[in-house]
């Protein structure tokens, strides 16, 4: 069984059912990914109106603008969050319940053959770890991408000539940079 039939499967008798969560949570996620990037967005505004052009109009208005959308920023992840957890919560207490029938329908020499540990193992951990890809992966999946191309856009609208230096570039330094820390690695083995 492939990683793909694992997830369609985890879908299909797990998760289908809380799709209206699921989609609330994204919604709140896309709004996080939303108002990060109106931070990034009134920063340059802030610095450039408020403290060189000495604007007090807008001294007081976009500093509430930049607390309002901290204000979106936290209370979107919080119930994206809250929505997920439930979702995970419910997912678990299913698997759960179903290791616990089919270790109670199991006959005695298949239940004596196992360690005790191992059927604690399952109801715990291995249920607690679906929880985990119900909840984190599906929250950070959307909320780090949606987030990433929100940022993006408001650096190619604020600069587009920096952003596309900045797109190339960034790999470029990047792949540089671990090319030089295995240099340095190598180095430091052989002192």
């Amino acid at each position: 069984m492939t990683n793909l039939d694992i997830l369609k499967k985890l879908y299909s008798n797990y998760t289908k059912k809380y799709l209206g969560k699921i989609f609330l949570s994204v919604f709140f996620s896309t709004l996080v990914a939303g108002s990060t990037a109106l931070i990034a967005y009134l920063l340059d505004p802030a610095i450039e109106k408020i403290f060189i052009d000495k604007n007090e109009q807008l001294m007081l208005l976009i500093p509430f603008a930049i607390l309002f959308a901290f204000t979106v920023k936290g209370t979107s992840l919080y119930i994206a969050k809250i929505l997920l957890i439930q979702v995970g919560g419910e997912v678990q207490r299913i698997l759960q319940s179903q290791i616990m029938q089919s270790i109670l329908t199991s006959s005695v020499e298949k239940v004596d053959k196992k360690h005790s540990g191992k059927f604690l193992s399952h109801i715990n951990y291995d249920a607690g770890m679906v929880k985990k890809l119900v909840t984190d992966t599906i929250l950070l999946f959307t909320k780090d991408t949606l987030t990433l191309f929100a940022l993006v856009g408001v650096m190619f609208y604020q600069n587009w000539k920096l952003a596309i230096f900045a797109i190339f570039m960034i790999p470029l330094a990047a792949g540089l940079a671990k090319n030089l820390g295995k240099k340095i690695g190598k180095v430091q083995g052989e002192a």
